[in-house]
């Protein structure tokens, strides 16, 4: 019994994505879609999704974009009977067994992460994303969750809802919600059984650096590293995997489409991070190359 709840802005995708549900869910399966508007709301995400799950009637919810397909035929039960353990936290498709303290979005380095699903591109063609599963584990355990498709229990969802004090936006909901269940129970990548089409990439702007950033200096700075049970990393290896994913980010944040009134902002909290000398000369060598670019 799922309660589909859907951010809209735009009738044609919404109602593509109804069509595609009503096909594929399965016969069995009870269900509701409770679609929000938002063209003129302009909620955030985080109260959309809030909105959305306290008008829903069934145990079990699912917050999904418009832009998604299913590719498996009666995939509502199955993940149905996963959400049912008592200890079935968030499900998705596409996730990290590890988050670090480094500013990041779900994704960090490719040895963590477990997904499978198609992603689309800009010319119309889409590619198979597959890492980190087996045929024989239906399901990975993970910590953070990409949010484009996410199942969950009503009742977890009344524990942890979504953090409309601090998202207020449309970026970074996916992390903060998976995360704050993963401290609990255990979030989960839907391998191989059921086939989902995402046909939409992530917007990675200026917005989406700067919410990045605030999710983890005002929420998370001291609560993080957060693993699976099953990754085991020493001292060492951590800080060097802290080190290149802030570097990573950094480097990514000065070639970004913002200004460089608002890079030289977000690089004044970049820089309250400690580093190693080494990682310091380079974050260094990266900052001297964007000052004499703006």
């Amino acid at each position: 019994m799922l309660s589909i709840i859907i951010c809209s802005i735009s009738p044609s995708r919404l109602q593509a994505i109804e069509k595609n549900i009503k096909e594929t869910i399965g016969s069995e399966v009870l269900y509701e879609i409770i679609a929000i508007d938002n063209r003129e709301k302009k909620w955030p995400i985080a109260k959309v999704y809030n909105w959305g799950a306290s008008k829903a009637k069934h145990p079990y919810l699912f917050f999904v974009h418009e832009d998604v397909k299913f590719h498996t035929i009666e995939w509502g039960g199955y993940v149905e009977q996963k959400l049912a353990e008592p200890n079935c936290g968030v499900i998705g498709f596409a996730g990290s067994k590890v988050k670090l303290k480094a500013y990041s979005g779900w994704y960090q380095i490719d040895k963590w992460n477990s997904m499978y699903y198609y992603q689309g591109r800009e010319d119309g063609s889409a590619s198979f994303y597959v890492c980190g599963v087996t045929l024989h584990q239906p399901f990975q355990e993970v910590i953070a969750l990409d949010g484009f498709a996410m199942f969950v229990r009503r009742s977890v969802w009344a524990e942890n809802p979504f953090d409309e004090q601090v998202l207020t936006g449309f970026h970074c909901y996916d992390l903060d919600f998976s995360m704050q269940i993963a401290r609990k129970y255990k979030n989960y990548v839907c391998c191989s059984s059921v086939l989902v089409e995402h046909f939409s990439g992530g917007v990675f702007n200026y917005k989406w650096y700067a919410d990045t950033i605030r999710l983890h200096t005002d929420k998370w700075k001291n609560q993080l590293p957060l693993t699976t049970n099953d990754i085991e990393l020493s001292a060492r290896e951590l800080n060097k995997q802290e080190e290149q994913a802030s570097y990573r980010f950094l480097r990514a944040l000065l070639k970004s489409d913002a200004s460089a009134i608002s890079k030289k902002k977000v690089l004044i909290e970049f820089w309250k991070c400690p580093f190693s000398w080494k990682h310091f000369t380079h974050c260094l060598s990266c900052t001297f190359k964007y000052i004499r670019v703006v």
